[in-house]
């Protein structure tokens, strides 16, 4: 039995497009205790952000709103990851910041990492690997994921100020664009004569990244270079000379940068393939394929194509092949090629080719054409599925497809289904006789042998679909409810038998779960024992209808540059059981009421009202996503006592920031409790409301005389500093030396405090040893007074710095 895929695909986007946030695609009945809403926990990035199949490596997890109760799951049971500690600190950006119209609006969110190891086993396909996080107030709906590749691989080495010189080719680097500015750089050298391929994953990591990359040789005169303009990833090939060291650079096209953005940029030495006609390969079968690419033939940075045999798997549960091309210049970087049951052919250049069905077509849009005909025969009542697909193989055509009855009129057109611009439709024929089936484009970009589409028509067999939501959350002692929705094809009526595996501890479902036959969906009713525990597992759901089985599919979110929406689904459906709330957390200031000078702290009034007879501590944290959390912005995670329903939270304000501009943060409150088994739990409850702060100017600068220092290691000098004070702080101001981690053990100097009426002080800088670096990143004078005793004021002050040999 064969199940029409284009089908699938609307139902799978329609229950993804029912979810919501928060407790997403559950509805829960209220508890009769008081309710609040809690954050889950999300998925962020990984790093290094992949790795290869038979190794173990060492990882730091990413994510956002974290505690340190929280479980782990890799989609796919053959791959093992397993932390080795708890949540670290707020990760706030570093310097440099944007300032005017070019600061971030939203920034992005700050994360907490956990470290980790990965383990892939050998022969692991190579490709996405999907990641989800759970605590006790619930899952998200965003998914991480990392890669899967073929490579040897090396992770970027962040000291490297010359560029880091790379192996031998092929290898896989693992890097990251950690701050503002950044440009990482690779040096690499090809054994000989021929093209070399560079490609970049990041928007496939759900990184929200435009790449630029650019290749320069031995001399800096650019060789090529490309940018991520259609948010797809990027890839380059050139021509390279054996011997000659070339440097490559990658940055994202606006200069932005952070911890979650990591990349894997992989170099091989041979060409590239961009299609293949046909598109699609026979499973089980031996077929002869046009490979189409760059330098396949001769080797040049040039569109060309060569032919070879490929014999193609048999496996019904194997989507793709993977296919590295071995040419005269080189191995090609692996190419997916998907497989289908259906024999598949190539397009000629005749007009209205009749096909017979069930056909798999592939054709191309050369010189000015933008439609192809073709003709189908067929009898009234039969149901044909048909797709037109393009942007499936990285074409970049944007199909209509149109399907003209045997009188030549329209019977029916779809332009794009749910989450792509390829076509596709179900059609149950009105009448006996040709039907003719019109493929166009309306992007504008046909003319290339690239510009290749393929079209499928099939009969419809009675068959089904089971599509649900990719997380639950339901709440202890409480009851929800869940969809299940069943695709009915091809006229099949039968009753679906529903069976669910997995289900946490103390959740139950009724018996006997049946679609009935005049039905497309069913909901499920969900309850969770009073004595449930806190906990997350992953669900499968399976429907059953006489001799056929289907497992329920859910859409997943993350890849950013998903091409096939078939390809982003899962049959691990995560579920979660919650504890009941315990914490109100609202911000007793009026948005933009209060005026806050640079450098300063401003203890911001909190109200802690406490829940279902909750009496214990809370932490006060800033929340992972702030609107208006940028240039440094920070504050601690702040222990409340049991005892009290009010707090101060210091929100710490560098002095940088513009005085024309409004701040604002976001906290959360986290609480600990015991769940059913005894086990302590962490909840999340977000604020409601902002802390709104408006900038005033600084009470406190620090101003070193000097501004340029040169030392050889035993070596001293005085550092003149004048301390600036408002009369609103009338307090000493304690003065350190911050070094930056690359002169960590260089420097040294002992800490001085300035009374209150000095405005001025000398302190003395010792070079310990001599470090081996033409590029010196500045030392800092901080100085730090304590407002009402309490609350920060610190300013900063640069003082150049270069290092000298020993005499």
């Amino acid at each position: 039995m064969r199940l029409s895929h284009r089908n699938s695909s609307q139902i799978i986007f329609a229950a993804a497009f029912a979810i919501t946030l928060g407790l997403p695609g559950l509805t829960i009945a209220q508890n009769k205790k008081q309710t609040a809403d809690l954050r889950a926990p999300e998925p962020g990035y990984l790093y290094p952000p992949g790795g290869r199949a038979g190794t173990t490596s060492d990882v730091q997890l990413g994510g956002y709103d974290w505690t340190p109760d929280l479980q782990f799951f890799v989609l796919d049971s053959r791959i093992k990851l397993q932390t080795s500690g708890e949540p670290g600190p707020i990760l706030i950006p570093p310097p440099p910041y944007w300032f005017g119209a070019k600061a971030y609006i939203t920034p992005l969110p700050l994360p907490r990492e956990i470290p980790a190891k990965l383990t892939i086993p050998e022969g692991f396909p190579a490709g996405p690997v999907y990641w989800a996080v759970a605590g006790a107030s619930g899952v998200c709906q965003k998914t991480g994921i990392f890669w899967v590749g073929t490579e040897p691989e090396v992770v970027e080495d962040s000291t490297s100020k010359v560029g880091q010189k790379l192996p031998a080719l092929p290898v896989t680097v693992n890097g990251r664009l950690s701050r503002i500015e950044e440009v990482d750089r690779y040096r690499f050298t090809a054994a000989k004569d021929g093209p070399v391929t560079c490609e970049v994953f990041a928007r496939r990591l759900g990184v929200n990244m435009n790449v630029a990359l650019a290749v320069r040789d031995a001399h800096g005169q650019l060789v090529v270079d490309g940018i991520d303009t259609e948010g797809q990833d990027l890839a380059l090939t050139f021509w390279a000379k054996a011997g000659v060291e070339y440097t490559l650079s990658i940055n994202d096209f606006d200069f932005r940068g952070d911890r979650s953005f990591v990349y894997r940029l992989t170099l091989t030495a041979g060409p590239r393939v961009l299609a293949t006609l046909p598109a699609l390969g026979k499973r089980g079968g031996i077929q002869e394929i046009e490979f189409l690419g760059l330098g396949l033939a001769t080797g040049q940075p040039k569109l060309e194509s060569i032919k070879q045999k490929v014999t193609f798997p048999e496996d019904p549960k194997q989507n793709f092949l993977t296919h590295r091309l071995e040419t005269k210049f080189g191995t090609t970087p692996a190419f997916g090629i998907p497989l289908s049951s259906i024999s598949q052919s190539v397009a000629s250049k005749a007009s209205n080719e009749i096909l017979h069905v069930p056909a798999s077509i592939t054709g191309i849009f050369e010189g000015a054409s933008t439609e192809a005909r073709f003709r189908c025969e067929g009898k009234k009542g039969e149901v044909w599925n048909l797709a037109a697909e393009a942007r499936r193989f990285g074409s970049p055509l944007d199909l209509v497809l149109s399907i003209l009855g045997p009188d030549g009129k329209q019977v029916s057109q779809n332009d794009d289904l749910p989450g792509t611009t390829d076509a596709g439709l179900t059609l149950q024929l009105p009448a006996d006789g040709m039907y003719t089936l019109v493929v166009s484009d309306q992007s504008g970009k046909v003319g290339k042998k690239t510009s290749l589409y393929r079209l499928l028509v099939e009969k419809v067999i009675p068959d089904f679909a089971v599509t649900t939501v990719a997380r639950l959350n339901l709440q202890i002692g409480g009851t929800g409810e869940f969809l299940v929705k069943a695709n009915r094809i091809g006229g099949f009526k039968e009753p679906i038998s529903l069976r669910i595996t997995g289900l946490p501890e103390g959740v139950t479902v009724p018996a006997n779960l049946v679609i009935p036959p005049d039905k497309s969906e069913l909901k499920i009713a969900l309850t969770a024992a009073d004595n449930a525990p806190a906990m997350a597992s992953l669900v499968t759901i399976t429907g059953t209808a006489a001799t056929i089985s289907h497992v329920a599919f859910a859409s997943l979110s993350g890849n950013l540059a998903a091409k096939y929406p078939d390809e982003e689904r899962t049959s691990s459906l995560l579920m979660a059981t919650t504890l009941v709330p315990r914490l109100k957390l609202i911000d007793v200031e009026a948005d933009g009421g209060r005026k806050v000078h640079r450098g300063s702290t401003h203890p911001a009034e909190v109200i802690l009202e406490r829940i279902n007879d909750f009496k214990g501590e809370v932490s006060l944290q800033m929340n992972s996503i702030q609107s208006y959390q940028r240039q440094g912005i920070n504050g601690p995670d702040m222990i409340v006592p049991a005892s009290e329903n009010r707090a101060f939270y210091p929100c710490f304000m560098p002095e940088w920031l513009e005085t024309t501009r409004t701040s604002r943060m976001e906290l959360i409150g986290v609480v600990k409790v015991p769940d059913a088994k005894g086990k302590i739990r962490y909840l999340v409850t977000p604020m409601l409301g902002r802390i709104t702060m408006s900038i005033e100017g600084a009470i406190l600068k620090v101003d070193p005389g000097l501004r340029e220092i040169a030392l050889r290691p035993g070596e001293s000098v005085q550092i003149p500093v004048k301390v600036l004070r408002s009369a609103k702080l009338p307090v000493p101001v304690k003065l350190e030396l911050k070094l930056p981690e690359e002169l960590a053990g260089v420097l040294k100097a002992e800490a001085v405090t300035v009374p209150p009426g000095q405005t001025s002080v000398n302190m003395r800088i010792t070079c310990t040893k001599e470090v081996n670096s033409n590029e010196m990143p500045a030392i800092i004078i901080r100085g730090t007074a304590l407002q009402d005793g309490r609350y920060a004021v610190v300013s900063e002050g640069n003082i150049n710095f270069e290092c000298l040999k020993k005499k």
